[in-house]
């Protein structure tokens, strides 16, 4: 009885303000940068003792385009009577370019624990925490964070304003929507380091989903895996410079390479 009553409190809403609009999406399009990278001290710092880094890197990489597949779920049919069901669409994943990237990170260490948090530019304003472990040689860690990501991107679909909506798309309008703004996602993953006296290599895995909307639909788009391979070296107490690949996953079948150098400023 509630939930009749509930149904026929929403119909009355609908019919009240114009029927309840549904969206199709049917394809999408978004600029994707590499995850941000995040990274550990590339060094071994003294129990009880902390670390402050400004870095400024570039990273070049020749443009491609991937095809990939999204799915949502808020658009339930033509009734309210049926539950949400799932949909799926194609898009594209923008990669490539020339990007300036910055970042601050702040470190500490409690006998061999290594903690911090970070935050920095790239493609977008990201920041993060991280936990892990700092020994003579090796160091090693994970980070959590989000990624306020900086990007253009285009949804294209249909529209149905009218109660019942019709299945075979008589009453169902067509939809594009293009916006150039800032969107949130969830930014993780893992890093680790190797050192002998000042020189250095690290790697780092870190992800992030792009934050797809249009129609008021939000779309589950597949993850962005991007593996970060550096070398570095400590010039001076507070210099350092690096360089490295990153190789960036979609799905098995998908790939992107693209190269970095950079630059650090260390404060102790």
């Amino acid at each position: 009885m509630k939930r009749f009553a509930y149904i026929s409190f929403c119909l009355a809403l609908c019919l009240l303000f114009a029927g309840c609009t549904r969206t199709r999406i049917n394809s999408f399009s978004v600029e994707t940068p590499e995850a941000p990278e995040v990274s550990g001290a590339h060094g071994y710092m003294e129990s009880r003792s902390m670390s402050y880094r400004f870095s400024g890197s570039v990273t070049v990489s020749p443009k491609k385009d991937m095809a990939v597949s999204g799915s949502y779920s808020n658009y339930s049919s033509d009734s309210l009577l049926q539950d949400s069901r799932s949909f799926h669409t194609t898009g594209v994943y923008e990669f490539g370019g020339t990007d300036m990237n910055a970042s601050f990170d702040w470190f500490g260490k409690a006998a061999f624990m290594l903690f911090g948090f970070g935050v920095g530019y790239d493609d977008g304003i990201f920041h993060h925490l991280k936990l892990g472990f700092n020994t003579p040689v090796v160091e090693g860690g994970v980070f959590f964070g989000l990624f306020h990501q900086y990007t253009t991107m285009h949804v294209s679909g249909s529209t149905c304003d009218t109660w019942p909506c019709d299945e075979r798309g008589d009453n169902w309008d067509s939809m594009s929507d293009t916006k150039t703004e800032f969107f949130t996602t969830i930014h993780y993953g893992a890093f680790a380091s190797f050192f002998i006296d000042d020189f250095f290599m690290s790697y780092s895995l870190s992800i992030y989903s792009p934050s797809v909307e249009g129609g008021g639909e939000s779309v589950s788009t597949p993850d962005i895996y991007s593996h970060y391979l550096k070398a570095g070296y400590r010039i001076t107490k507070h210099w350092e410079v690096s360089a490295g690949i990153i190789m960036s996953f979609v799905d098995p079948d998908y790939r992107h390479f693209a190269g970095n150098v950079g630059a650090s400023f260390y404060l102790k």
